[in-house]
């Protein structure tokens, strides 16, 4: 039925046709002006899954987000409905599916309901703010035991092992469905975007990604003040401030290269790309991660990576990278110096990493997903 007509909740639009699985899409992440990782993961996901014929999504989106609802647009082309817990609950169809893209599930299971678990960094010390953390462990506790979605889909095996560690007794209901890398191949195509001038010609390393505790600026910086490359490269920051960011920038300013050190936030995907396409390679040291996106990103625009050899970052970069222990400095400094100078590594490197990111694809994401609804709603 029409969206909108006869009230929010028509009764037409909960019928579910012969073949059509409706699915209650959590739209939230898409009212963003920016696309953080979790916004791309659910507008790409979202893409590729409506190319099916027998799935009909349609985006629920909450009071607080309605100001903001116009952003959808921006990356979606979706039916959206407001969606006020626990009023709106009872008008759900309990012939659809439901998923949470971003941690969130209804209360109670009159519908089956599918929840995407990022990564549990919260459960992980000095990562976070400790009030965000002590709210973070219960919320997923939360989520996890009393909430008990039928689904939960994670991106990699790391953080299936880790979820089996804390919550042993789910793990029949949990999905490996890893995200893709080809959303940067339009950005690519799409024109080339201007550089800040002082890097078009100069020489730099990249480290894209949020600026915050556990992806390891600190150590970065102490390591590239102490490579050779600091004196003919600059260090690039690529991202807005997260958690403890403050360190990382009086780190930066107390660097003896400090004036090589450059941080570039409110960045567009069009600079990113070129950022990622000029850098001489990529630095990801990071300390904890669900998935680690700028790895898959730097792989498919073809620059060199230098990442962690721990969790998840190690299973995503496969053998296509450079991975080294991330909390050695020394190690950090080692591996700065031999992808600086050593151009037949880069080389190697970028064809590697073009060819691991063709394995991470939205429509194999997307696939799996919709298996997942089909399992869910007995097809």
């Amino acid at each position: 039925g029409p969206h909108g007509a006869g009230g929010a909740f028509g009764k037409a639009d909960t019928a579910v046709s012969g073949k059509l699985v409706l699915v209650y899409w959590d739209a939230n992440p898409l009212a963003s002006q920016f696309a953080g990782g979790i916004t791309i993961y659910a507008k790409y996901l979202l893409r590729a899954l409506q190319s099916y014929g027998d799935l009909d999504i349609v985006g629920l989106v909450k009071l607080s987000r309605l100001k903001r609802r116009h952003w959808i647009k921006q990356h979606a082309t979706l039916k959206t409905r407001l969606y006020v817990p626990p009023f709106s609950d009872w008008f759900l169809s309990k012939k659809a599916i439901y998923h949470g893209v971003d941690f969130k599930v209804p209360p109670h299971s009159r519908l089956p309901r599918v929840a995407t678990i990022h990564d549990l960094g919260v459960f992980v010390e000095g990562l976070s703010e400790p009030i965000f953390q002590k709210r973070g462990i219960a919320y997923l506790r939360h989520l996890l035991l009393h909430k008990t979605p039928e689904r939960i889909i994670v991106p990699t095996h790391f953080v299936r092992q880790h979820m089996l560690e804390l919550f042993p007794q789910l793990g029949s209901r949990i999905r490996v469905i890893e995200h893709g890398a080809d959303h940067v191949v339009p950005w690519a195509e799409s024109g080339t975007a201007e550089l800040p001038p002082f890097l078009q010609k100069a020489p730099f390393i990249l480290c894209p990604g949020a600026v915050e505790e556990r992806k390891n600026g600190a150590r970065l910086i102490a390591a590239f003040e102490r490579s050779r490359a600091a004196r003919e490269m600059f260090l690039v920051f690529a991202g807005n401030d997260g958690f403890n960011h403050e360190a990382i920038h009086q780190r930066a300013q107390a660097s003896p290269a400090k004036d090589k050190i450059l941080f570039l936030p409110g960045l567009s995907a069009t600079t990113l790309v070129a950022l990622y396409r000029k850098a001489i390679f990529t630095a990801y040291p990071s300390l904890f991660e669900g998935f680690g996106l700028p790895i898959v990103e730097a792989f498919a625009l073809g620059s060199p990576l230098l990442t962690s050899k721990i969790g998840a970052m190690a299973e995503v970069a496969g053998e296509a990278a450079v991975k080294v222990d991330p909390y050695s400095e020394e190690e950090l400094t080692q591996a700065i110096d031999l992808l600086s100078y050593d151009a037949g590594l880069r080389e190697k490197l970028s064809q590697s990493g073009k060819i691991r990111a063709k394995e991470f694809r939205w429509e194999k994401s997307a696939a799996q997903t919709r298996e997942t609804y089909l399992e869910l709603a007995g097809k």
